[in-house]
């Protein structure tokens, strides 16, 4: 047991290292910033409360005038490690799963290291780098992010050298790339099995073309996952087909969080321009978009590692260990420079040539790419770490530069004038040298001390090594997750689906979020104003309390909804209220009157309700703009329905709706009284797999006011009935449960490869 324990004792780094950095998780405290509260906790508490009801979590009555749960990508609810959830504490679970995430993602590029031939002091500083990445690190609260980017190295950790192994690394592969595309981030996703394909395409081309067999196996394993996902993706895609995004994005937003050169600086000292986790953050943008530090030492590893390739390759004397070192050069290289978007002239062109470059947003997320490549390389380099003449001589001008530089830091305030130093810019630079300086100085008296291989001081020194790069990526660290007790998410009075619909402004929902709440430049805002915050009412956090909103803080909405909002946004006063009021919004979010800043809810002066019967009908082309099909002088939807169809239903006076209820999400029963018939108007949001049926019989669904529903009734008192039931669900599960059973299968077969 000890000897097979032992290769993998440099994970006991990474395993310290988290448990320093977020020991408040493990004594009960939850993640709360940003989109842990205003999306994920949310999505996950609404769906596992609606799985023990009985139902399925496929709908979401509470946000956006209704919308679609399960298919929102980001939801995750098919993700295993997201299951646990629905035994236990939510906010605790799901907080324990990222950082576990993060070991995932650490484990996964110490495997891959280990396959690559590091030695072991290199696994471990891949290990960390990649698991403790500013990449990933920063973006902690982003789940989705992290889960889907944990999976990467172990995909490659099992393309590595497939065309020699057995079938069980096929099965590896349908099954993590079937996790992979169940983690819910489509774009770290894709990025992630488009890197997995050209490293299979590499490893065929360097085996001199004799495995393309494999590789068509391999990319069928792939293939395989992604039918393991099946009834996730199916839904997504019809989500994604509906939105706005169905053709793309437009250029701007494609090249939202393009990486300014500058910031490169951040690849040596991450808080050189500040850290929102102590306010210090001092320039535009977001922090956690442009985070990529993986350590002082493992950057430098990385670099020797390429020197020392393209050395060997002029000298052609290359080394064993550094076989893949060209394609993580290549990689590293290709995903900086993507990862500048509009700054170069590269990613336009891809953007308006190349399919996919215009489907997300944020060029940045490529460094995904450059992290794992440079962790990748950091491991292989310690193989090249020596103890030449030449070598000691840099390394201790090196050193004594850094004491300088630290000396000069550390009197920075005797040495420049008053007013320099009073500059908040200048006090963050200074502190990043020193830390910085600090650090270069203890790698290089390691370096310095460096003993040989075989000695028995060597395990003692690289643990030096590994505790130094674990420090530093600490500090990098700290204060970027912050935590608030699991209580946070603990339900305020709760309403109910049928209760009014409130609705938050755009401008007033941009102050309250992120100039009140949650300010990029300063996290520990939110946690002052926890309470508060938590009580705010922002979308998503009225799902939690089962209060109605307009809002739905979701990335991926339904196009005509999207559209609907953006006229709302557009309106003047009057036809704002008649739009709202066609949404069933009775109140609206405003900072105007509050005396402490906070946001107030203020009722409309005319009421909406949820269902109503109109005396008149209007019907446009389906295909009309909504701004000219909603442009009516003096509309008044309580008493006018505008219905996108070239044929219109009947409409009559002296209907009323009785009750509204909403036994389950994915239902809606409406009781009426309609002497005459009529239309009923629904302000719910239309969108396919909604199934109407009056009294039991079927019937038509309208699409009503730009983006709603609406169904004639015949005379009498009648029950109208509205289900969600979308057809991908069957076929999605057969599909999946199929994939599941053949990748079970792949693990099964043996000397089915080695034949080929």
């Amino acid at each position: 047991m000890i000897e097979r324990l032992r290769p993998r004792w440099p994970l006991l780094a990474l395993v310290f290292a988290l448990l320093l950095l977020f020991y408040p998780v493990l004594r009960g405290e939850v993640f709360f910033w940003g989109l842990p509260a205003l999306q994920f906790y949310p999505w996950r508490e609404f769906a596992w409360e609606t799985l023990r009801t009985g139902h399925l979590p496929l709908w979401n009555p509470y946000n956006g005038a209704g919308a679609p749960l399960f298919a929102n990508y980001q939801s995750g609810l098919l993700y295993p490690f997201n299951w646990p959830g629905l035994f236990l504490p939510l906010g605790w679970t799901m907080s324990l799963t990222a950082v576990a995430h993060l070991f995932l993602a650490g484990c996964g590029m110490w495997a891959l290291t280990r396959r690559l031939g590091a030695p072991p002091l290199g696994q471990g500083m891949s290990a960390l780098a990649f698991g403790l990445t500013g990449y990933l690190v920063a973006r902690l609260g982003t789940y989705p992010i992290v889960s889907a980017a944990a999976w990467l190295p172990w995909l490659l950790w099992a393309a590595t050298d497939i065309r020699r192994r057995s079938p069980r690394d096929l099965g590896w592969l349908a099954l993590f790339s079937g996790m992979l595309l169940l983690a819910g981030h489509a774009q770290t996703a894709w990025y992630s099995l488009l890197l997995t394909g050209i490293y299979l395409g590499w490893q065929t081309a360097a085996d001199r073309l004799r495995s393309w067999k494999r590789l068509g196996l391999a990319v069928g394993a792939l293939l395989l996952g992604a039918g393991v996902a099946a009834l996730q993706l199916l839904a997504t895609a019809e989500l994604l087909a509906q939105s706005s995004r169905a053709n793309g994005v437009g250029y701007d937003f494609a090249m939202n969080f393009s990486y300014d050169p500058p910031r490169i600086l951040n690849w040596i000292a991450p808080n050189v321009f500040g850290s929102p986790g102590d306010g210090s953050y001092v320039t535009e943008g977001v922090y956690f978009e442009d985070a990529v530090y993986i350590g002082l030492v493992p950057l430098v590893s990385a670099a020797a590692a390429a020197v020392s390739w393209l050395w060997g390759r002029w000298r052609r004397q290359l080394r064993p260990a550094l076989a893949s070192a060209p394609f993580w050069l290549g990689v590293a290289i290709v995903g900086f420079v993507l990862a500048l978007g509009d700054n170069t002239l590269l990613f336009p062109w891809l953007y308006r040539h190349v399919p996919t470059f215009g489907l997300f947003q944020a060029p940045v997320r490529w460094h995904l790419w450059t992290v794992t490549a440079l962790s990748a390389l950091a491991g292989l380099g310690v193989s090249v770490w020596g103890r030449g003449r030449w070598l000691f001589f840099g390394v201790r001008l090196a050193t004594a530069g850094c004491l300088g530089a630290a000396a000069l830091a550390l009197f920075a305030d005797r040495l420049l004038p008053v007013d320099i130093m009073g500059n908040a810019g200048v006090q963050v630079i200074v502190r990043a040298l020193f830390t910085t300086a600090v650090l270069g100085a203890l790698a290089g008296l390691l370096t310095l001390a460096q003993p040989a291989a075989g000695s028995s001081r060597y395990i003692i020194w690289s643990a030096a090594v590994l505790a130094l790069v674990m420090v530093d990526l600490i500090i990098a660290a700290q204060g970027l997750n912050p935590t608030v007790p699991a209580s946070f998410y603990d339900p305020l009075p709760r309403g109910s689906a049928e209760a009014p619909r409130a609705y938050w402004p755009d401008a007033v929902e941009y102050s309250a979020t992120f100039e009140r709440y949650l300010p990029l430049k300063d996290y520990r805002v939110a946690v002052k104003r926890q309470r508060e915050f938590r009580a705010s009412g922002l979308a998503d956090l009225n799902l939690l309390d089962r209060q109605p909103l307009l809002n739905n803080f979701d990335p991926l909405q339904a196009g005509h909804l999207a559209a609907f909002i953006e006229l709302l946004e557009a309106s003047s006063d009057d036809r704002r209220l008649a739009l709202l009021q066609s949404a069933g919004v009775n109140a609206v979010y405003t900072m105007d009157e509050a005396e402490d800043g906070a946001p107030q809810r203020q009722p409309l002066s005319q009421p909406a309700a949820r269902a109503w019967f109109v005396d008149r009908v209007r019907c446009y082309p389906p295909a009309a703009p909504l701004a000219e099909a909603l442009a009516l002088d003096g509309w008044q939807p309580l008493e006018e329905a505008q219905i996108a169809s070239d044929t219109c239903p009947a409409a009559s006076a002296g209907a009323a709706v009785k009750t509204v209820r909403i036994p389950n999400p994915n239902t809606l029963e409406i009781e009426v009284e309609a002497p005459a018939g009529g239309l009923l108007v629904i302000a719910q949001t239309d969108y396919p797999g909604w199934k109407a049926q009056v009294d039991g019989l079927p019937a038509r669904i309208w699409r009503a006011n730009g983006a709603f529903q609406a169904v004639e009734v015949a005379a009498g008192a009648r029950l109208v009935r509205l289900e969600y039931r979308p057809g991908w669900l069957t076929p999605g599960l057969l599909v999946s449960l199929i994939s599941l059973l053949a990748t079970v299968a792949l693990f099964r077969i043996r000397n089915f490869v080695s034949s080929l």
